[in-house]
């Protein structure tokens, strides 16, 4: 099932209201939360997902949805973190549902709090961090919505403001390195029907052996840009220089 363009512009709203209630447990000062959208969406509930969590294909078309994940950080009294928590409870409302996020994605959110902490200064020990995933009912798998959620969290901390129609696929390490990450075709294709203007990838993407992603941007009325550090993101998706 396909989002209309005005359910595309409401469901971010309606994933803060449903999704983002409660306080972080055992935190010793403010919290920040932030909601992105990532790229790393896979095959509806029920079918196998597609290698590394992007997207499915069906007749050669790809389907699905970006999806929403919602991020709230809280420092902890004692540094005894990084705590890195999974809201998987309750999924929402009729159609709007919680994702279910894999093994392999909860393993890059950790490598993606270690960059966004020591990004900003900050001991990655004192921060817990609270995931919660939202998508049109497909499950959440793989590694490369790490970068977004390392930039969200950069953002959030640093009280700056994410810009609208900027989205980035990537994976990310703990020292904040974006690298490479496949099915790119499919999820530019999913970006701009959902109508994004703007797709960050990871450095030496655009031109591979398997895809020109300039002349598909192009067709698309659409701009790919290359990254290779979250700071370097960060300035695309923000406005702001790090």
């Amino acid at each position: 099932m396909r989002l209309g363009p005005f359910m595309m512009r409401l469901f971010p709203l309606l994933v803060i209201t449903l999704l983002s209630s409660g306080t972080a447990v055992g935190a010793a000062d403010r919290s920040y939360l932030i909601t992105i959208p990532t790229l790393a969406v896979s095959s509806p509930e029920g079918a196998a997902s597609s290698p590394e969590g992007s997207v499915s294909s069906s007749g050669g078309k790809p389907t699905g949805v970006p999806s929403y994940t919602i991020i709230q950080i809280a420092h902890l009294s004692q540094p005894t973190g990084p705590e890195v928590l999974f809201n998987e409870g309750p999924r929402g409302v009729g159609a709007f549902k919680g994702s279910v996020l894999g093994a392999d994605w909860k393993e890059a959110a950790l490598k993606a709090t270690l960059a966004a902490s020591r990004a900003v200064g900050e001991d990655p020990r004192t921060w817990q961090v609270t995931f919660k995933g939202a998508s049109y009912g497909y499950p959440m798998h793989g590694p490369s919505a790490s970068a977004a959620l390392a930039i969200a969290m950069v953002v959030a901390r640093r009280g700056d403001t994410l810009l609208p129609g900027v989205a980035i696929t990537g994976t990310v390490d703990p020292e904040g390195r974006i690298s490479a990450v496949g099915r790119l075709p499919e999820k530019i294709l999913l970006a701009a029907a959902a109508g994004f203007s703007t797709i960050l990838i990871p450095s030496g993407q655009t031109r591979t052996p398997d895809w020109d992603l300039g002349l598909l941007a192009k067709s698309l009325n659409l701009t790919v840009l290359e990254v290779s550090t979250i700071k370097e993101a960060y300035a695309w998706m923000t406005g702001q220089s790090f």
